[in-house]
């Protein structure tokens, strides 16, 4: 991996880059996930039910009642508004899967690949992807197909889109083959949009944008891109830094309540109302570790450093602490080496200093470390977001 690089790079994160360098460090660097989108489980509901479809290891293909199975049992429902939506767009799905298998089924055919994933380097830049269809021609050579279940495509955008062309380079690296055209197809009007191979001044430019783009990630270069058509529904609006100061007003919390007067209770019994108070806290401090141990272990599971509320940010630090069961053995092993002194009172804090000291002798920093025992743990950080 290419230093600073946190991922490979796919066509949908060079884009996402492009457009806003900021939204690709909340995304791939902070690892803070967007909100489901419905289209995209949509698409890749039908996506799967084609990969279904052209899946099989030999003809004939599934039946079409096999294949609206497979796409409701695999239905993806993240992201839709409510459940009549979900329902409407599930209907629509059905249909379109229905139309495209009775246009497809007289012609089909194994394909060569079906969801091929590939990893490879343009230009010394990892770079990753996934073309849903790869099909070998009679000439041996290969073509290209990815589904759009999206708004219909206009034919000047197919012509100058860098996708296909990223994919061409890709497959053509790692299949010894000559890719002869390249498709866009269009599942909602069940039209294909075929392009020939793209030449090399197409490829050169896709290359120039994959080395643009990671020159700019590795050098750590996330400067907020904001446009109101963009920004208006970006998931990471409130925290970007454009739209902070914006974001923490409509948060804004309400100026806090007066502490409340004396209560007669209090004048006559403070031990008692104090007493009550001191189990309060502590069931707040309990509450407080329990809710902590809960984002840690959804930070774990999830991958997170960090994370954002509307009111507070959540960090993760790890730290490690070393213990000396023997403390005999390593006062003795600082007499002999004349550290003793140096350590005035030789407490344990100091004696980790030397271990994480880069100027500490690595032969003393070993004989040490022999006599101790290092523990990791993990604390989590509460913020106020300013």
């Amino acid at each position: 991996m290419l230093a600073g690089l946190p991922r490979p790079l796919s066509y949908s994160s060079i884009t996402l880059y492009e457009e806003c360098p900021q939204k690709y460090k909340f995304r791939y660097i902070d690892r803070i996930p967007e909100k489901p989108k419905h289209y995209f489980s949509f698409g890749q509901s039908v996506h799967t039910a084609l990969e279904f479809f052209y899946g099989v290891k030999a003809p004939p293909a599934p039946t079409l009642d096999a294949v609206l199975a497979h796409y409701k049992e695999r239905w993806v429902s993240r992201g839709y508004k409510d459940e009549e939506t979900e329902a409407q767009y599930f209907q629509e799905g059905k249909d379109l899967i229905t139309l495209f298998y009775r246009k497809h089924v007289p012609d089909f055919h194994i394909p060569l690949f079906v969801e091929y994933h590939f990893n490879t380097a343009l230009e010394g830049v990892p770079v990753t992807g996934k073309v849903d269809r790869i099909d070998r021609l009679a000439d041996g050579r290969l073509s290209i197909v990815d589904y759009k279940t999206g708004k219909a495509l206009d034919a000047a955008r197919v012509a100058e889109d860098t996708q296909l062309a990223m994919y061409q380079a890709a497959c053509e690296s790692l299949l010894g083959a000559e890719v002869a055209r390249l498709s866009f197809y269009h599942l909602p009007s069940l039209t294909e949009h075929t392009l020939p191979r793209r030449p090399q001044e197409r490829i050169d430019g896709v290359k120039k944008r994959v080395v643009l783009a990671a020159e700019g990630i590795t050098k750590g270069d996330f400067a907020p891109s904001p446009q109101e058509t963009k920004c208006r529904f970006c998931d990471y609006r409130s925290l970007c830094p454009v739209f902070r100061t914006e974001a923490l007003k409509s948060f804004a919390r309400p100026a806090p309540a007066p502490p409340p007067a004396p209560s007669a209770a209090l004048a006559e019994d403070t031990d008692a109302e104090l007493a009550a108070t001191i189990d309060k806290l502590g069931s707040l401090l309990d509450e407080v570790e329990r809710l902590k141990a809960h984002v840690l272990a959804i930070f774990q599971k999830k991958g997170y450093a960090r994370a954002f509320g509307s009111r507070y940010q959540a960090v993760k630090e790890s730290k490690s602490r070393w213990s000396f069961p023997d403390k005999k053995r390593v006062l003795d092993l600082l007499r002999s080496t004349g550290l003793y002194e140096k350590t005035l009172a030789p407490s344990q804090p100091k004696i980790e200093a030397f271990l994480s000291d880069p100027a500490f002798p690595p032969d003393l920093r070993a004989r040490l470390s022999e006599l101790s025992e290092r523990t990791e743990s993990v604390e989590l950080k509460l913020e106020e977001l300013s």
